[in-house]
């Protein structure tokens, strides 16, 4: 399909299926029909949110702006305008195009629809109102989702708090069951498993096919063995299409087996994948490089694109909050073998989606020029603003990695509504804080408080690891304290 550039009278357009759109409380979001990048979410006016499903396949541009005059009210040159607008917000970021060409007669297309009367009535007090990236949704975009902190390895590098709840605390399968149901009437449509491993949570298959039966999009970590049986199984449920297997697998010999603590691992970890790609499923991989194991990365490499696997991406150990040891992280020369060979060997092989991003972040010598530019193009934090993480008691915190105890729990869906805890005080203090909780920090005087909570968030996990105190400045800030090295 061709990606829409310009308004023209007589085109029929079409909303891509990689896209969705979703009312808000004033406004539209458009996402990434994608359990990673969802949270990568544009917004738009919401009679731009009308105007999209007015997209349906049959209506020319100019019928659409017929469309729009009889349902809002707009004069057709205000109404040409909109369209004008949403085909140049499609394209306003590089191979983020979400408005194609429709071509009658060709089986290639392939297009989302909605309902109008849907988005009409979200059309209150003033309709071109929009909101900035980095506000906090109507409702999430995304749930991690963490059934079990229980695994049948134990990582030497895992982030993960391995201390679970007893077995009669945890979220019974028919209480996760209504979580799904509710995020389905909420359109959170896509989501990411964590914790420990979740496979190994009794019935967890059923809790796949729940998902698969919404139509949702998950992505499945796992360190698990994945036999035959169980990767039919998988395919017959309907999850081929909406699911996206993360396989972790760090070499190819049996020097793993100390990183994992699992004898024969790697062996394991192929016939995983190898059972999979045989069933047609997305299978990605995860590699953590470390002195032990990272001139294992080009044989480790041809093989899994040998074994069918999609995407690879290759890191170096960073810091865990709960089994850091310093001896696993890479040095500057490491870092920079294992870059260039995986650039080459991606290059030889025309694997686009080979990638390795292993680098130093290094907060104990601080350079506050790097620094500054570095916070200046920091990412959002969608934790509380399009995201929350449920863990196995059904706790609720707002990163996968920080203790599941206070003061990080801001709810529990053992006994509240995922709409009940998103619109809580608790969630909003805990993403808005009282500057007063700062005293004593950079944080107390600092001028940008404000902003820095509202846009783009502190990284709440980075300054309770580095510092032992919640309510600290995030060790990336220029204003921050030395800190540690992370990766």
């Amino acid at each position: 399909m061709v990606a829409a550039t310009e308004f023209r009278d007589n085109d029929i357009l079409v909303l891509s299926p990689e896209y969705r759109i979703r009312p808000n409380a004033y406004n539209c979001i458009i996402y990434p029909f994608d359990a990673e990048d969802a949270s990568s979410w544009r917004s738009m006016p919401a009679v731009g949110g009308v105007a999209l499903t007015l997209f349906d396949g049959r209506r020319t541009n100019h019928e659409v702006a017929q469309e729009l005059e009889s349902l809002l009210g707009l004069e057709n040159e205000k109404a040409k305008e909109l369209l004008a607008f949403l085909i140049s917000h499609s394209n306003s970021e590089a191979g983020k195009e979400y408005l194609y060409h429709y071509i009658p007669g060709n089986g290639q297309n392939s297009f989302s629809t909605y309902s109008t009367l849907k988005f009409l009535e979200k059309l209150k007090g003033n309709s071109l109102t929009d909101i900035p990236q980095g506000a906090k949704l109507e409702a999430p975009l995304t749930l991690i989702l963490m059934p079990t902190n229980n695994c049948d390895v134990s990582c030497r590098y895992c982030y993960a708090e391995k201390i679970g709840p007893l077995p009669n605390k945890m979220l019974p399968l028919a209480k996760w069951f209504e979580i799904i149901d509710e995020a389905a009437s909420l359109e959170i449509v896509a989501h990411t498993f964590s914790g420990g491993d979740p496979l190994i949570y009794p019935g967890i298959d059923l809790l796949f096919e729940r998902m698969a039966l919404y139509g949702m999009k998950f992505l499945l970590p796992t360190k698990s063995f994945v036999s035959k049986e169980q990767a039919s199984r998988f395919h017959d449920i309907g999850m081929k299409e909406l699911v996206t297997i993360q396989i972790s697998v760090d070499g190819t010999s049996s020097v793993i087996d100390e990183l994992v603590g699992c004898p024969d691992y790697a062996n394991r970890a192929f016939a995983s994948i190898k059972n999979l790609v045989e069933q047609g499923f997305y299978v990605r991989t995860n590699t953590v490089c470390t002195p032990l194991n990272y001139r294992e990365v080009p044989d480790l490499v041809h093989k899994l694109h040998d074994l069918g696997v999609k995407r690879s991406s290759i890191t170096n150990y960073a810091r865990s909050f709960y089994r850091h040891d310093e001896s696993l992280f890479l040095n500057e020369k490491q870092i920079r073998w294992v870059n260039e060979q995986v650039s080459r060997i991606g290059s030889d092989l025309g694997w686009d989606d080979l990638r390795a991003n292993a680098a130093i972040r290094d907060f104990s010598v601080p350079d506050r020029e790097e620094k500054t530019a570095d916070w200046n193009d920091r990412a959002y934090c969608s934790g509380g603003k399009s995201c929350m993480v449920i863990t196995p008691n059904g706790d609720v915190v707002l990163c996968e990695q920080v203790p599941q105890r206070a003061p990080f729990v801001v709810g529990s869906l053992r006994e509240q509504t995922i709409t009940e805890v998103w619109n809580s005080p608790e969630i909003d203090a805990f993403v808005h804080p009282s500057k007063e909780l700062f005293k004593g920090t950079e944080c107390e005087t600092c001028d940008e408080f404000d902003e820095c909570h509202a846009v783009y968030g502190r990284c709440f996990r980075d300054a309770f690891f580095t510092y032992q105190n919640l309510y600290t400045p995030s060790p990336n800030c220029p204003k921050a304290p030395p800190g540690f090295r992370m990766s």
